[in-house]
């Protein structure tokens, strides 16, 4: 999906001729023989609206962006973050809102937590295009419970892990508006999953998601309710060993479901392309399945359903019982 062409298409013109920010936004020039010579640098004298341009080179550095308004972009290929993290979270922790990254490449960040992201996304609105991702717990982690994430023309190659039983994916999104991804590539995978999203709406659009060398346990996608639209992608599951519900599973209280024009390469026969536990009905549409697996499954929904309005109930005891306990104590020690 990417190439070193497009890794820097939108380039200065985007950058700098075509945004319409601030008058007093200014632009700041990082690499050898600059202003400055980090991003780290530049991250601590940006001011709304500025724009950031990063020479191509390998960085061993991190950066957090606490103005809002940026736009951070690469004037090359090859403009590489690497092996450093910030506030033990990522290499770029972006603090401040509605701020654009283009034309980089993250690789081999790593925290003891097991959750190191090339970007970790705390601020509201978060764009990242033509940009890689490269040996990373996670390729993007975005926590905060609204605004909107968007990747477009990414690659993420050899992101996720397993860390003592939790899974980390490529993205994982929280509890935000919207998460859309469109024409990006996910390959190589070391564990965990492509991608997580808890988002009021999650928008997948034209991308090439691959588990080649079968490392991922489950889905490779995994949604927790809101609106799914799942369009034009290409799922390759590789050799088909580990048993899944589906390539994408569905869980949660769903707004609306749409799976239409994908294409399902699965060796597995028996594994369809989305499992729909939500028990709300999917629309589905011009899918092409390898064998004779289905486009959309609700096998198992009512059982999951059952499972989970129980833990519901269980969780809810725990608390109840906990109370009780703290207000008998109270009364004792009067």
């Amino acid at each position: 999906m990417v190439t070193a062409g497009k890794m820097h298409r939108f380039g200065l013109c985007l950058a700098i001729l075509c945004w319409d920010g601030p008058a007093s936004a200014r632009v700041l020039d990082v690499g050898p023989g600059h202003t400055y010579a980090a991003p780290s640098e530049a991250a601590r004298a940006a001011k709304d609206g500025d724009t950031v341009t990063i020479e191509p080179g390998t960085y061993y550095d991190c950066a957090a962006w606490r103005a809002s308004g940026l736009i951070i972009t690469g004037t090359g290929p090859d403009v590489v973050i690497s092996d450093s993290t910030c506030m033990g979270k990522a290499g770029f922790v972006v603090q401040g809102d509605n701020i654009t990254i283009i034309g980089l490449t993250f690789a081999r960040m790593r925290v003891p937590d097991g959750n190191g992201a090339g970007i970790r996304a705390e601020g509201v609105g978060l764009t990242v295009k033509d940009s890689r991702f490269v040996n990373n717990q996670v390729g993007i982690l975005a926590s905060r419970p609204s605004g909107a994430l968007r990747i477009m023309d990414c690659e993420f190659d050899g992101n996720g892990t397993v860390n003592d039983g939790q899974s980390m994916h490529a993205v994982l999104a929280g509890s935000l508006d919207l998460v859309r991804i469109e024409g990006s590539s996910f390959h190589s995978a070391r564990g965990g999953g492509h991608i997580t999203s808890n988002a009021g709406r999650t928008e997948l659009v034209h991308n090439q998601l691959t588990d080649e060398a079968d490392r991922m346990s489950g889905p490779i996608v995994r949604i927790t309710g809101g609106t799914l639209i799942f369009e034009r992608n290409t799922v390759d599951l590789g050799p088909g060993l580990t048993v899944r519900p589906g390539a994408v599973l569905m869980t949660g209280d769903a707004d609306s479901i749409v799976v239409r024009g994908n294409t399902l390469l699965a060796p597995d026969k028996a594994t369809p392309l989305v499992r729909n536990w939500t028990g709300l009905t999917a629309t589905e549409d011009t899918n092409t399945i390898a064998g004779n697996a289905a486009a959309v499954s609700e096998g198992g929904s009512w059982y999951h359903r059952m499972r989970a309005h129980l833990a519901a109930i269980r969780d809810g005891l725990h608390h109840i019982a906990a109370l009780a306990f703290h207000m008998v104590k109270g009364i004792v020690r009067t």
